[in-house]
Parts: structure tokens; sequence; C-alpha cells
């Protein structure tokens, strides 16, 4: 990171300019994207990671703006027609440790990756800022796939979700047979409120008969990582042995979940909450391959039109403002099966549908957000949702996103 200090001042270099950090004052809001501001190369990362801060920059291009940007990324502002103020860092968390003292705001995006978006908000609240998204309770609750349900158990519908700790001690191989037998209707009656005797003691779990070890069932489990991110490491199973292939995937001492694989319209909802009360903004469908080698998220276009839209939009404002410190920017995936619809996760972060959605809403999303949580103004003030057109977005055969704005 190149910079300079006179008289006490940092000045941080931008091309042939300097940031001047003494100009930072109370209506200053701190920016940045993890994997932009850290320097990840990952071009099937960093093509999202792109658009989702462009898009953040440019909802903010009225406010006094600062962005960190890891110097290889300088480019990515070039074709605006307004000027950004850009820090270019070597290291996000150094900085943030170091300088985020001079800043009273932030609004950031970061994914739930390695607790990127919990360890971020832990240290940005740390630093006593304002962060215009939701609290560590919040992001580290919805973070985990099992608390999520756990929390949510009995108030929204869900897919019957398991919590399997991967060691040789808890016969989770069993359970897990017990309960794709269970399913398929070979143990007890199939219902999904028979109780699964995955806790049970070993006594207590029966001889299970494997006669049908590589027989393909009719209705499939599907195993997910607690903390994953879109469609990683995600495994179908269809057969007892599929089972045993869990073991390389999470490896030993890890933690996942297993749910009936449920064959469905795959869609997600967008909210802005203040923290009390939430706005459905879009109904958005997702585009997801998903085979016997895992999953893999492709993307998607907003807005999506569904007969069961409004009861989706219900339980997603629900959901958002059940749990505590819930706020910002929120994306909640569910999974329409006929007239069924199940919540299967919850993300406290701008999602992927924000690169569409921001181009063709009738709000600016990041201005809403931040007016919402200043109390500026409230739900009921922001008005009717409408969209000027259909924003489609999708990676293509070399994992990069692109972004089409159908014509009216």
């Amino acid at each position: 990171m190149k910079y300079k200090i006179e008289n006490g001042v940092i000045f941080y270099y931008l091309g042939d300019n300097m940031v001047d950090l003494k100009d930072v004052n109370d209506d200053s809001i701190l920016v940045f994207e993890y994997f932009t501001a850290s320097g990840v190369e990952d071009l099937s990362i960093v093509s999202e990671a792109v658009e989702l801060i462009r898009s953040l920059v440019s909802d903010l291009m009225d406010e006094d703006t600062y962005v960190l940007l890891a110097k290889q990324f300088e480019y990515i502002f070039d074709d605006f027609d307004f000027d950004v103020k850009t820090i270019f860092i070597e290291s996000l968390e150094d900085w943030l440790e170091k300088e985020a003292y001079v800043f009273d705001r932030a609004m950031f995006i970061a994914a739930e990756n390695d607790n990127n978006l919990y360890n971020l908000t832990k240290l940005l609240e740390s630093k006593d800022m304002k962060v215009y998204g939701s609290d560590h309770f919040a992001v580290n609750l919805a973070s985990d796939k099992y608390e999520t349900f756990d929390y949510l158990a009995n108030r929204i519908p869900q897919p019957m979700t398991y919590n399997i700790l991967l060691n040789r001690k808890t016969y989770w191989k069993r359970a897990i047979q017990i309960f794709f037998d269970t399913i398929n209707g070979d143990y007890g009656d199939g219902n999904n409120d028979n109780a699964v005797p995955i806790m049970q003691k070993p006594k207590d779990i029966p001889v299970l008969d494997n006669s049908d070890r590589n027989v393909i069932k009719e209705n499939k489990l599907i195993a997910k990582p607690r903390f994953g991110v879109d469609c990683d490491d995600i495994r179908v199973i269809a057969s007892k042995r599929d089972i045993d292939y869990l073991e390389e995937v999470y490896g030993e001492g890890s933690r996942f979940i297993v749910q009936p694989y449920i064959e469905g319209d795959l869609c997600s909802v967008c909210l802005i909450s203040d923290g009390k009360e939430a706005l459905p903004i879009s109904l958005n469908k997702q585009v997801v391959e998903i085979d016997e080698n895992g999953g893999e998220y492709l993307g998607g276009y907003v807005p999506y039109e569904h007969p069961l839209k409004e009861k989706v939009f219900k339980y997603a404002k629900i959901a958002c403002e059940y749990i505590p410190g819930l706020k910002g920017f929120v994306g909640i995936d569910f999974i329409i099966e006929d007239e069924y619809i199940y919540l299967l996760e919850i993300n406290s972060r701008f999602t992927t549908s924000y690169v569409g959605l921001q181009k063709v809403i009738n709000i600016n999303i990041a201005k809403t957000i931040i007016d919402l949580i200043d109390q500026k103004i409230s739900v009921e003030d922001i008005g009717e949702i409408t969209y000027s057109s259909k924003a489609s977005f999708y990676k293509n055969e070399d994992g990069i996103l692109e972004i089409r704005i159908e014509d009216n």
C-alpha cells in the first residue's frame, strides 16, 4: 500500500492523486467488497465480486464514499461518469484494524466463506462503526443452515433437517441410512414427522439391511455443509452407497446437514430491512444445476413472476423480521414444489441478484437501506416497488458473470 504521512495525516495514493483521510467526516461511508479488497484473482469468483461492488458504488454515487480496493482492481470504475475515492490496500484485515476508526459508517459485501462475513462485521462493530447490514448475531445465525432451521422451526415451512457430525463414534452413516429408508417407506411409515433415531444410542439403532445398497431410490436426500455458500459441496444421496462418499467431501470432524431432496422451482426473495420491519422487493428465479457430482449456481433473473409470489413474500418477511439484528439487504432462498413452499436458507448480505435488480428497480437500494437504518424513512414511506424491465445474470462457460437487461 502506497501512502505518505505529513503532519500526522495519512495520504493514500490514487494513481497520480492522493486520497486524504483528513477529509473523512460524519457523513463519509467506508465501502468495500471482500474479494476485490483482498486481491483474490479466481475469475469465477471475481467477476461476480466486481459486479457487486460496481453496483453498490453506483448506488452510493451521491454519498461521500471511500472504497477499499486491491491494486489489481484499480480499473473497475474507469467507465463511471463520476469520481470514486479509492484507497488501494494490501491487506484488508490489517487496514481495517489500523485505519477503520477514521470512519463512523460502513457498508460492505462479503460471503460466509471462512466466516468472512461474521468476522468483518464483528471487527467493524468493535470499532464502534455503524454497519448498514446485519449485526454479528444475525450473521452468525443465518450463516449456519442448521441453526437457521432450528430457530425458525414451526414458524416457517422448511424441509426436515438433520445435523450430522462426521465422526466414527456417532454412527452417522447408520443414522443417514435410517433417514433414507424412512422416506422411501423401508423403515417406519415414511412420514417425516416420525422421529428418525439420529441421536439414539448405538444399541437402540437397528441393524440395517444393506441388500439394496446400490439401488437408486425414488426419494433422495441432499447433504449440504452447515456453513456453505451457494452450491458448494452439496451432494445428492440416491442410494445407500452414496453415503460413503460423504467422507471424501466433508472430512472427519466436520458438520453438515441432510434433508429430503425436493425437486421444485428454486427462487429467492430480496428484502431490505431496518432491523424491525422488512420489505420484500423482488422475487428472483435461480438457475442451479444439480447432479451426482454436486451442484453449481449458474445465475438467474429478476423479477420472477409466480402464482405463489405473495405467499413466498409473506414467508420471507416473517423470517426476516423474526431474527433479531437481521437488517440491510437480505436474500432468502426458497423452493416451490407444486403448492408447497419451503425456506432453504437465509443470506444476511448482498446476493448476486442485487447486480440485476439494482439496474431495473425503481428505488436506489443502498441509499434506501441507509435511510431506513438511520430512521430517516420507514418501510411505509418507500411506496410501490416497480421494475423497468427484466435483468438476467448468468455465468458463461468461463465462469464469468454476464448481465443482460431486456428491452421493453
